[in-house]
């Protein structure tokens, strides 16, 4: 801000003024002293000198008075002092001399040492002293024109000063306007640049003025904090010599545009110093200033904008990947359903060392693989329905211990490290088995040359969460540890990104994606540690479910020799390949293709079955419709639902409230029969 300016027109006049006093009341009394001794050596009367001494001593008063500041006081004593000694003079010398005319000495005294204001009295005490000089002359004829003329000076003499006085105190007022004007302007600069400046230096937003070399006359303090710059080093070179600029030509050519055109737009991408990328969403304009070109440069932080919004496309990809996957799940399903069954069937009726057994192993793998890929779609997407059970980690991997065998292949070892005493998890088991196929898959991709797998299963305790995600309790730790490569660390921010993999073609990206997916859903996480060259462990931490009283064993019936099964669903195929599965493992069947007919067959009391499996969707209507109506005719009935999607989120509430088993399509034969075992 600028300094304040000691003193204005004004004040520069009245000292100006005081000066003038000073000097003419010193003048005055140094003449007086001169005077009185000059005029008693001349011979003048005594009288005369006693009056010169008193105006030697009158003067030096007047001095005095100005000397201490007191400027008018000091001319009025000097000028009332002049007159008493003209008068006086004439008093004592009885003629006017040249006397009358020194009168008008009082005017110019207080023309230069006082204001316009003064000048009128001073007017006044001069007419006024010509007139008792006249008094005290002989008034001669020679007097009359010595006092008409020293009258008609002293007019002149005080039109002359007063016109004087007058212009120059307007003059001092249009300057000391003019120079309020030009302070006031100055300090609203100063205010304004002292806004603008404060905005500058504390906005997020990257304020740069350059030359049209590039060279920087000013960068804003944000350039420190966000772009970790030494702005003190940069002024006067190129900010882009400073700056690890991906986009650099791109970068150029809008700075020639704006030199061009006027302005310009770019998006620039940047790595800081200490290896963030940033996003600075940037727009230059030119500016033509005292014929020199410059250029402003105002640049924002969009990276967690950018972020956000490939958050937000991909959680629109997903989505649509949703409800894309939700409008074909259920014929796809249907479609591996009939071929896993339909090839499973054939294996079945061939001998031992077929030709045919390596095809239809193939066709099972690829149905498998297909199923896998289904089901990660829609547990990803949340449009899978799921039935929660009272999972048993170890028996479900065990289960599975064929199937990882046989996905990680001949060079790979797979071991379990089960703990002996293991919680149980609320959760549907397909879940589970997504999980662990995924992380198997995960670990023998990070294996080509072959390795140990390990798969773990403890209980851990937390006291004390470390990540918002989980509460205080007890967990179930499943992990699954891998003697491969490890994982690259500018990688591991995006493992669990959906689409992304370091696998090219080969890999969907959904894989780890679906893990992440299914351990939100049940409120857990994902833990990694990895070690490069040395191989990674991914723990998955799922809530512990309390643990349940025993029911009571109830004396079961003796198992029937053969089961009766109606299977209702609307897919012939799907509906046929159930019933042979079903017949090849020594059940009778009976189908129905609508809902209709399914009810009436179930009113029928000359058709026994034992066991009703329906599809949840059938040609538009809901197949759980069934499910109240069975158990209100046939209460002993085992029930199950097959699906492979559902747009119904009540409908697992819908199983559970008429006890009704769950099947997951595409199914094989022996998920069939242990589903329908119960």
């Amino acid at each position: 801000m600028l300094a304040r300016v000691p003193t204005d027109i004004a004040s520069i006049a009245a000292a100006q003024r005081a000066v003038n006093a000073r000097h003419i009341t010193l003048t005055l009394a140094l003449l007086s002293a001169v005077a009185a001794p000059v005029a008693f050596l001349l011979g003048a009367p005594l009288a005369v000198a006693i009056i010169l001494g008193t105006t030697t001593a009158a003067n030096a008063l007047a001095y005095w008075l100005t000397r201490t500041g007191r400027s008018v006081a000091g001319v009025l004593v000097a000028g009332v002092t002049l007159l008493c000694e003209h008068v006086g003079v004439v008093a004592a010398v009885g003629e006017l001399g040249a006397v009358p005319y020194l009168s008008s000495i009082v005017i110019l005294l207080v023309a230069a040492t006082a204001s316009s204001r003064l000048l009128w009295p001073a007017f006044g005490l001069t007419i006024a002293a010509l007139a008792v000089e006249a008094r005290l002359s002989p008034w001669q004829a020679a007097d009359h024109g010595s006092i008409f003329t020293a009258s008609l000076f002293a007019v002149v003499v005080f039109v002359v000063s007063m016109l004087h006085v007058r212009s120059t105190e307007l003059a001092f007022a249009l300057a000391e306007k003019r120079d309020r004007a030009r302070a006031a302007a100055a300090a609203a600069a100063a205010e304004s640049e002292r806004q603008y400046r404060l905005i500058a230096d504390n906005t997020n937003a990257l304020i740069a003025l350059v030359k049209s070399d590039g060279t920087a006359l000013y960068l804003s303090p944000s350039h420190s904090r966000i772009l970790h710059l030494d702005t003190s080093k940069v002024l006067g070179g190129r900010p882009l010599d400073h700056l690890a600029i991906e986009n650099v030509d791109e970068t150029e050519q809008a700075f020639l545009a704006t030199l061009a055109d006027g302005e310009a737009h770019v998006e620039l991408r940047l790595t800081r110093a200490d290896g963030e990328k940033l996003r600075l969403d940037t727009s230059m304009r030119r500016l033509d200033a005292d014929g020199e070109t410059l250029v402003v440069i105002v640049s924002r932080d969009v990276t967690h904008k950018k972020m956000l919004e490939q958050r937000v496309i991909a959680s629109e990809r997903l989505e649509a990947l949703g409800r894309l996957a939700g409008s074909i799940a259920h014929d796809f399903n249907n479609l591996l359903t009939v071929m896993g069954g339909a090839a499973d069937l054939a294996r079945g009726t061939l001998p031992e060392g077929h030709s045919a057994h390596r095809e239809l192993e193939t066709v099972l793998s690829a149905t498998s693989t297909a199923t896998r890929l289904t089901r990660q779609l829609l547990t990803f997407s949340r449009r899978q329905l799921t039935v929660p059970v009272q999972l048993d980690p170890k028996g479900a991997l065990e289960d599975q211990r064929e199937l990882l065998e046989r996905m990680v292949g001949k060079r790979i070892q797979l071991d379990y490290d089960f703990a002996h005493d293991v919680p149980r998890v609320l959760m549907p088991e397909s879940h589970f088995e997504q999980l662990a196929m995924n992380l198997v898959v995960n670990g023998r991709d990070a294996m080509p040359e072959g390795g140990r797998l390990t798969l773990g299963l403890r209980t851990r305790h937390l006291v004390q969460s470390g990540t918002d995600a989980l509460t205080p309790g007890e967990y179930l730790e499943f992990s699954v540890t891998d003697e491969g490569t490890g994982i690259a660390e500018e990688i591991l921010p995006h493992l669990f990104d959906p689409f992304f993999t370091t696998k090219g073609e080969a890999g969907t990206g959904l894989g780890l994606a679906t893990c992440h997916s299914v351990a939100s859903q049940l409120k857990g996480t994902i833990e990694v540690e990895t070690s490069p060259g040395k191989g990674s462990t991914f723990r998955v931490l799922l809530p512990a479910s309390p643990a349940l009283a025993p029911k009571p064993v109830a004396s079961q019936p003796a198992p029937l020799s053969v089961h009766r099964v109606l299977v209702v669903d609307d897919e012939r195929a799907v509906r046929e390949t159930t019933a042979r599965m079903l017949q090849a493992s020594g059940h009778q069947v009976l189908t129905a293709a609508t809902l209709a007919e399914a009810r009436q067959m179930i009113a029928d009391p000359s058709l026994e079955f034992d066991a009703l499996i329906t599809d949840v969707v059938l040609s538009g209507e809901r197949g759980t419709d069934l499910l109240a109506h069975c158990r209100q005719l046939r209460p002993k009935t085992r029930i199950l639902v097959m699906s492979g999607f559902t747009p119904e989120p009540s409908a697992a509430a819908v199983l559970a409230a008429h006890d009704a088993g769950f099947l997951a399509k595409p199914f094989g034969r022996d998920q069939l029969l242990k589903a329908l075992k119960g």
